[in-house]
């Protein structure tokens, strides 16, 4: 035999040696996992919260359960921040318990899945178009404009019907928020300040808000005309635009019931009675949150498809651009703006003193 065939020889069986040691260490890490399996087995993470059969009652949750699901979920590899979603869902409880809230469920409100055992609750200016294009896309609607028409097709049928979806633990159901001032601001820019095209709410509450702050544009003449001729062009669109000060100024002394673009997050979403499983804050989301999210869906993130949550035809309204819109105001208005909104940012942990700075400041 010569050396060449030796030393080849020996290399084959180094090859095999080596081969069969991967080999033994693979089938004793399956054996590794599957009994680690056996200890922790996967569960939904649904959790099981006290309920009230009574919907007006406040429901007081522990999150101790959510926590474990949680913890797991994490194991899984769904990135998301354990301490920080526990905490809120127990500070919303802990609010509920503190006013005494009631928060009637009203179906219209809330988007439902049976296919994907999912439940969201739609919030004006939170996102809103962008999560009912992906419950529209659930349901294999192949639909491009009017998101909000959806509502009637993807909300729960009937009243009885929410109320069971809300009391099956086996049902993921999310909450999208963010800062109450921001999200103010943004409906203003939207639905009041762009002229360029018609909205309702123009439509329906300038008149109410020059009632106040501009009363003179409702002595008509000959030569001005009546207050819709002055203040709306013939294809309903504004003429003349109230500040964001008259908009503010007029809110805080309006009675009556408020537009689903700026009425308290409480008041909309049921918070005390439904046992939300994740809330997410769109001030800051990460896309682990967001895969999470989809996961909880049953979605494959890879094919499904999520417009970039912040973006709107007027551009993102962040804390810059909200604080050039509240240097109009004083300091004192400001504070009646926050204890309007008050429940809201005790719920979900909002600040509002950086807004006092911007006061009558020039930007």
């Amino acid at each position: 035999m010569t050396l060449r065939t030796q030393l080849i020889k020996c290399t084959l069986c180094a090859i095999l040696y080596i081969s069969v040691c991967f080999f033994l260490l693979s089938i004793k890490r399956r054996y590794f996992l599957t009994q680690e399996s056996d200890l922790i087995s996967p569960v939904n993470s649904n959790y099981t919260k006290q309920t009230c059969s009574v919907p007006s009652q406040p429901i007081i949750k522990s999150v101790d359960l959510e926590i474990e699901l949680l913890e797991r979920d994490e194991m899984n590899g769904q990135t998301i921040n354990l301490q920080e979603s526990a905490a809120l869902l127990q500070q919303i409880s802990n609010v509920c318990v503190k006013y005494n809230l009631k928060t009637p469920l009203i179906r219209r409100h809330f988007l439902y899945s049976s296919k994907h055992k999912a439940m969201y609750c739609w919030i004006r200016k939170v996102a809103s178009t962008s999560f009912t294009k992906l419950f529209s896309d659930m349901k294999n609607r192949q639909v491009t404009r009017n998101y909000y028409r959806e509502v009637n097709i993807l909300a729960p049928k009937t009243l009885k019907e929410l109320q069971r979806i809300v009391n099956d633990t086996k049902i993921f159901k999310l909450l999208v928020v963010r800062h109450p001032f921001q999200r103010l601001v943004s409906s203003y820019r939207d639905r009041i300040e762009d002229n360029s095209k018609y909205t309702a709410q123009s439509w329906i509450y300038v008149k109410k808000i020059f009632r106040v702050t501009k009363p003179h544009l409702f002595h008509s003449n000959i030569t001005t005309g009546n207050f819709q001729k002055r203040v709306f062009t013939a294809d309903k669109r504004l003429k003349i635009i109230p500040t964001f000060k008259e908009f503010v100024l007029w809110l805080l002394q309006s009675s009556e019931e408020d537009d689903v673009h700026w009425n308290q997050y409480y008041t909309h979403c049921g918070v005390c009675n439904v046992p939300y499983n994740y809330v997410l804050k769109l001030d800051d989301y990460t896309y682990g949150q967001i895969n999470y999210i989809f996961t909880k869906f049953g979605l494959d993130k890879t094919k499904v498809y999520l417009p970039k949550l912040e973006q709107t035809r007027g551009g993102y309204t962040s804390f810059s651009n909200t604080c050039k819109y509240f240097a109009s105001l004083t300091q004192d208005i400001i504070m009646r703006l926050y204890r309007r909104y008050q429940i809201d940012f005790e719920m979900y942990n909002y600040d509002f003193k950086r807004y006092m700075f911007c006061a009558n400041k020039k930007i």
